[in-house]
């Protein structure tokens, strides 16, 4: 349902690898002699008489914008490990959405919640050009949750973790790799945004005032998954109008109205430049090189 007085539209764009880039099918493939066994690409289905090409699930695309939306403004923790529970803030607790009465958070207002579906949907993003490669990555360990690193004095969580962009490391790890530059589809859909939510939106996305790139998919502690977002295009209707009567308001005049709506109304400072610190646009920090 179009609601009064919200934007219902689309962005289209490019996703630009800067780094090698590894969305895993989670199953080993046969490789060449030195490597005779690596981590595979997620492939698509192809259609009839086409080859098979790598591709950015949808959902993959929308964790990684929705954990830049949930630190850069006021939003719930979804995903709470186990034992880790007790060590959030209560301020952060997940949201209710059977609670008809509560107030969603905005990142769970925009991309969903248990008994919500929100107002965004990714598109899988289809490799467009580019090569693959096999890369051999340092070994990777979870998380060592419970280290003092992670806690502060009162052993509460100190934040979210981000992994800085970076040169690659070399490691014995085979992976399969889109190589940098290669070029992979955008497309979001969204319906009933607010100025200021489609703004948040476009800022997760790594636009605005002060471009980032993001990190996603796997190898990321080494490096990989630096992923420049191109915003080619952004139509927006209001209201219940006809679907055929589209009115393109996504020229820049627009564009930085949005983003001026969200720095007053959504985001919060403090943190969202704590993350343009760890991700600016270009990084020649070394990665580590082994295991840690």
């Amino acid at each position: 349902m179009f609601r009064p007085g919200l934007l219902h539209g689309f962005i289209e764009g490019e996703l630009i690898a800067q780094t090698p880039i590894h969305v895993g099918s989670g199953g080993m493939e046969l490789g060449p002699a030195d490597r005779p066994l690596y981590k595979a690409l997620l492939l698509t289905a192809p259609p009839s008489g086409q080859p098979a090409r790598p591709v950015i699930p949808g959902s993959s695309l929308k964790g990684v914008v929705r954990s830049v939306v949930e630190a850069i403004t006021r939003s719930c923790l979804r995903v709470q490990e186990r034992e880790l529970r007790g060590m959030f803030p209560r301020d952060f607790a997940p949201c209710d959405a059977k609670d008809r009465t509560a107030r969603l958070c905005p990142a769970c207002r925009l991309f969903g919640a248990m008994g919500y579906q929100g107002q965004i949907r990714f598109a899988d993003g289809l490799l467009r050009s580019g090569k693959t490669t096999i890369l051999g990555t340092p070994a990777l360990f979870p998380p060592r949750t419970r280290a003092s690193v992670y806690r502060d004095h009162r052993g509460n969580v100190k934040g979210r973790k981000f992994y800085f962009h970076g040169q690659p490391a070399s490691g014995k790890v085979p992976l399969q790799v889109c190589v940098p530059g290669s070029v992979f589809r955008l497309r979001v859909d969204f319906s009933n945004l607010s100025e200021a939510e489609l703004g948040l939106l476009l800022i997760g996305l790594g636009q605005g005032h002060s471009p980032m790139d993001l990190k996603l998919g796997g190898a990321k502690p080494v490096c990989c998954g630096s992923m420049e977002v191109q915003v080619n295009k952004v139509e927006t209707r209001e209201g219940r109008s006809d679907v055929l009567e589209w009115a393109a308001s996504g020229c820049p005049e627009n564009r930085i109205r949005w983003f001026d709506a969200t720095r007053s109304s959504l985001i919060v400072t403090k943190n969202f430049e704590e993350l343009q610190r760890i991700w600016p646009l270009e990084s020649k920090r070394e990665c580590p090189s082994v295991p840690y």
